[in-house]
């Protein structure tokens, strides 16, 4: 059987391999209890404990030596995270020792966790949806606020959209079957059926159109900094660092390739990329460098374009925030202007920066959609499709009937072992 769907005993930390105040180590499955017991040195308190009941007691090992004294709390099925049998040791924090109360459950007969094992029995035991582990992850990826805010928000609304075009396509299903059981032919002669099949295709059609390319997927917001040779990048770019990371000069093109570095702006961890000056140049090294900065920008969650008074009066080429530089040399006063050289408005711009990646969060609208949900919806779209070439209502029915089996995997209705890996598999060992 497949690990995925075995229910035998599992255990893995549940916490990082660091030396800390305490560490916990969880174990789940129907041998639970039982292969717990075999490491206390009182095992009859464990078997009599109520769910929910925590007990201070001692670890020991096969020789009867001491391995440490723990706080063991005790969660029995179907009352627990997963719905199994579940127990939770709290051992002081050395890995020694949570490694080897790890070995020891091991030798009583459980088996190490898979990554995100316990959410998946979870799920698999009806204790969350497909949802809330996803929600889980972002929680525990997460690095700000502002980052889970916007993760939670582009959860919510990729599973609404999941659950309207579910809805839509049992609509029109309801809409055949009644043709179906009260008609007095197999044609299809169902008002506004057409609509309905169309307004669906549209609905996938827009999940599947969405912008993969300039989407949170690193844990962090992406910032680039672009425009002609000279204009004050590198300089920003040390500023915000507040140390020299880029090497600022007078000579154009002095930045070959691109410079990455991180930054806190608020709730916010953020990278921050220089880019070589865009302009035309016949220097092998230099043009690749170009190119690469193009391509980092196409991928940046957002661009600054940088001007100084030889470049302020032309047109400015795309980018999601203009920012004059060097105002200190002429005095420039509209727009966002600042001073890579002293200081002056950075402030402004960390600001400015802050409201475009809460604009950003707030627009972002279910942007999280895998290779492996594109996939499932490409076959409903299929399906869709096929729905609306077809003549004879049974065949119809069947094409709508595949395509919100389709969907229904999406929604966790209709599991597959895919799925399965695709949200679980990327969480951590132990949750």
């Amino acid at each position: 059987m497949s690990i995925l769907f075995s229910n035998d005993t599992i255990v893995a930390s549940a916490t990082p391999e660091l030396k800390s105040a305490l560490a916990i180590v969880r174990i789940s499955g129907n041998d639970a209890i039982r292969f717990t017991s075999k490491l206390l040195r009182e095992p009859e308190v464990l078997w009599s404990a109520r769910s929910s009941t925590s007990i201070y007691s001692s670890i020991v090992d096969q020789a009867g030596i001491e391995v440490d004294d723990v706080i063991v709390n005790v969660y029995r099925a179907p009352r627990s995270f997963t719905g199994e049998e579940l127990v939770e040791i709290t051992c002081h924090g050395s890995p020694l020792i949570s490694n080897q109360i790890l070995d020891l459950l091991r030798l009583s007969g459980a088996r190490m966790a898979e990554s995100g094992e316990f959410s998946r029995r979870a799920f698999l035991h009806g204790k969350i949806t497909l949802e809330d582990s996803e929600i889980i992850h972002a929680r525990i990826a997460s690095e700000s606020n502002g980052q889970l805010r916007g993760a939670q928000l582009a959860i919510h609304q990729k599973y609404d959209r999941f659950r309207e075009v579910y809805q839509a396509i049992l609509e029109c299903l309801a809409l055949v079957n009644a043709q179906i059981d009260f008609g007095e032919s197999d044609d299809i002669q169902i008002s506004g059926l057409a609509e309905h099949v169309e307004r669906v295709q549209a609905m996938i059609g827009t999940l599947l159109s969405l912008n993969e390319t300039r989407k949170l997927n690193s844990g962090y917001f992406t910032i680039a900094f672009i425009g002609p040779p000279n204009v004050g990048k590198s300089s920003l770019f040390n500023k915000l660092l507040e140390f020299e990371r880029s090497i600022v000069s007078e000579v154009p093109g002095t930045t070959r390739d691109y410079l990455e570095a991180f930054i806190r702006v608020g709730d916010h961890k953020i990278k921050i990329i220089d880019t070589a000056g865009l302009r035309e140049t016949s220097e092998a090294i230099e043009a690749r460098g170009i190119e690469l900065g193009r391509s980092v920008n196409d991928l940046a969650d957002l661009s600054i374009l940088l001007t100084d008074p030889s470049t302020r009066h032309q047109l400015p080429q795309s980018a999601d925030l203009v920012v004059h530089n060097k105002r200190d040399l002429d005095g420039w006063a509209d727009g966002l202007t600042i001073s890579a050289k002293t200081g002056a408005g950075v402030a402004n711009l960390l600001s400015a920066i802050a409201t475009c990646l809460l604009e950003f969060e707030s627009g972002r609208s279910g942007l999280e959609i895998s290779t492996s949900e594109r996939s499932t919806l490409e076959r409903a779209l299929n399906w869709i499709k096929s729905a609306s070439t077809v003549k004879e209502l049974p065949l119809l029915a069947e094409d709508l009937r595949s395509a919100a089996q389709d969907v229904a995997i999406l929604l966790g209705l209709n599991i597959s072992e895919d799925t399965l890996n695709h949200i679980f598999l990327k969480m951590c060992i132990g949750k």
